[in-house]
C-alpha cells in the first residue's frame, strides 16, 4: 500500500482540459494499436523483459500498464508472466473493451482494467514495475504525468518508459502539422480524407519490426490516425530527459534500447555485452578513430552521438528507486546517463 502523502491536485488548465478531451475522443473513435479483438498480440514489451531483469521473470511482481489501450501488449506480457498480476488503465472505454474481450479469448485472468485519466487517477497501490509505452507523448503536461507514473512505483520499483524520440520522428510531425493546418469542418469528422489526400501513411517499419496486420483496413486507419491526427505530440532528444525527469524521485535512468526505421537495437554504452546484433554503443559507423575518441566521453555525449547517426524514432528508458538496479541485466546500469555515480 501506497503510504507517501499525494499531492493535492493543481486546477487543470482549460486549454489542457480541452486537450485532454480530444485525445480521449480521437481514441474512442480510433481504439489503439488495433480495434479488432481478433487480431494477434504484440509482443514487443513482453519480450524486452527478458532482456531487462536478471533472471527474465517477473515472478509475483504487481505491474502497471498506464496508457494500456486496446491491451494487445498488456496481454501478450500477463499470458507471458501468468503469477504477476496486472494493472491495465486507459483513459478510452472503447479500447479496454477491446482489450477485456481480447483477455477473456487468450484465457488471461490475472488483469484487472480501469478506466481514468493519467494524471488524475486515484491508484495507491505501489506497484514493482510501471510500464508506460504510449502515453507520455500524448499528455498535454507531461511531466505531471511522469510524476503521477513515479509516485505508483514501490520503494524497489522500476519505470519502463518508451518515448518518440525528435531527430527521427521530425519529418512525420511535420507531416503531421500540415495534416493539421489543413483539416476543415468537411472532413467527414474523422481527418482521415485529408491524411489519404496527402499520400500519407505511417510505414508498418517505422519503429522496427514489421506487423504483418499493419496493412489491414480498419487496423490501418488506426494507425494513421494515432500517427497524423492526434491532438498532442511530443518528442525529445536524450538530452533533453535530465530536466524532463529532475525531482521526480528517481534514483537512476538508463537508455535501454532504441528504434529506427527498419530496426531496433538495446543501448549499451559500456559494452557490457558485446552483441553488435542486438546492442548498440554509440560508435557504430564511426571511422576506428574516432570510435575510440568516443570511449573515453560520458553517457550523455555517446547518446548524443549514438542519435544523431542511427536518428531513432523512438526510444525506451528504464528508471528506478532503492535497489532497483540490482534487478537488472548489466547492461543496463552501464547505460545509465542520470544517476551513473549511485551504485
Amino acid at each position: 500500500m501506497n503510504t507517501r502523502p499525494e499531492p493535492v491536485p493543481a486546477p487543470v488548465p482549460p486549454h489542457r482540459a480541452a486537450a485532454t478531451a480530444d485525445v480521449r475522443s480521437l481514441y474512442e473513435r480510433f481504439p489503439y494499436p488495433s480495434p479488432d479483438a481478433q487480431s494477434g498480440l504484440i509482443h514487443d514489451v513482453s519480450n524486452a523483459m527478458g532482456f531487462l531483469l536478471a533472471d527474465g521473470q517477473l515472478g509475483a511482481r504487481r505491474v502497471l500498464d498506464a496508457g494500456c489501450g486496446t491491451g494487445h501488449r498488456l496481454v501478450a506480457l500477463a499470458k507471458s508472466h501468468p503469477q504477476a498480476h496486472f494493472v491495465g488503465v486507459d483513459a478510452s472505454e472503447a479500447s479496454l473493451g477491446v482489450a477485456r474481450e481480447l483477455a477473456d479469448r487468450h484465457g488471461v485472468g490475472n488483469i484487472d482494467f480501469r478506466q481514468g485519466l493519467v494524471p488524475g487517477l486515484d491508484l495507491a497501490d505501489d506497484f514493482d514495475l510501471v510500464v508506460c509505452t504510449g502515453l507520455v507523448h500524448h499528455l498535454p503536461d507531461p511531466r505531471a504525468g511522469l510524476r503521477w507514473l513515479s509516485q505508483r512505483l514501490a520503494p524497489d520499483g522500476l519505470l519502463y518508459l518508451w518515448l518518440y524520440h525528435a531527430v527521427g520522428e521530425h519529418d512525420r510531425l511535420l507531416d503531421r502539422e500540415l495534416v493539421h493546418a489543413l483539416l476543415d469542418e468537411s472532413d467527414a469528422g474523422s481527418g482521415l480524407a485529408t491524411v489519404r489526400a496527402l499520400g500519407l501513411t505511417l510505414a508498418a517499419d517505422r519503429y522496427g519490426s514489421t506487423s504483418e496486420s499493419a496493412a489491414a483496413g480498419d487496423i490501418r486507419h488506426v494507425i494513421d490516425a494515432d500517427a497524423y491526427l492526434h491532438p498532442v505530440v511530443h518528442a525529445w532528444r536524450f538530452g533533453d530527459l535530465p530536466d524532463l525527469l529532475a525531482g521526480l524521485g528517481l534514483d537512476w535512468v538508463a537508455a535501454f534500447s532504441i528504434n529506427y526505421e527498419g530496426g531496433s537495437k538495446f543501448v549499451d554504452l559500456a559494452a557490457a555485452e558485446d552483441d553488435p546484433y542486438l546492442c548498440v554503443s554509440g560508435a557504430e559507423n564511426l571511422p576506428a578513430e574516432l570510435a575510440d575518441r568516443l570511449r573515453h566521453r560520458d553517457p550523455a555525449h555517446r547518446l548524443r552521438v549514438l542519435e544523431l547517426t542511427l536518428r531513432p524514432t523512438g526510444m525506451s528508458l528504464v528508471a528506478g528507486r532503492g535497489n532497483s538496479l540490482h534487478h537488472c541485466v548489466p547492461r543496463v546500469a552501464g547505460s545509465r546517463f542520470i544517476g551513473a555515480e549511485q551504485e
